[in-house]
């Protein structure tokens, strides 16, 4: 199997396992209290936590094809500069969450983002480009 792809999966798989304890932990943060009543706080953890498990894959593909084609424009600038668009794009994603769910869950958006730009935008470029 290709070192990429084994590099690929290590982080995907760990960032999704934080994800995922990190939304099981906090998911009344994630949800609004109309539907935690509604649905009960074990499925409301099971759906966040099915979500953003998911969403740490998808993540993962797009950051793969992505670095990729920087890469083939510019080796010698890619690493950075994929990390200055993980941190943007970051940026964005809080900012929105802040907006949408009107400051509910911010912190644990903030990890989330943390985590994804610090693992996809930094340490699987170093790993890839070893």
């Amino acid at each position: 199997m290709d070192r990429n792809l084994v590099s690929l999966a290590g982080v995907t798989i760990v960032i999704a396992v934080a994800s995922v304890l990190l939304t099981f932990w906090r998911a009344e943060s994630f949800s609004t209290p109309e539907n935690i009543a509604l649905k009960g706080l074990p499925t409301v953890q099971r759906e966040t936590v099915i979500f953003y498990g998911f969403l740490a894959v998808v993540v993962g593909v797009i950051t793969w094809f992505v670095y990729r084609a920087m890469y083939a424009q510019s080796p010698d600038s890619a690493a950075g500069n994929f990390l200055l668009l993980a941190v943007g794009i970051g940026v964005v994603l809080t900012v929105l969450a802040a907006v949408v769910f009107k400051m509910r869950g911010f912190s644990e958006f903030l990890i989330l983002h943390i985590v994804y730009a610090a693992g996809f935008g930094w340490v699987l470029p170093r790993l890839l480009t070893l």
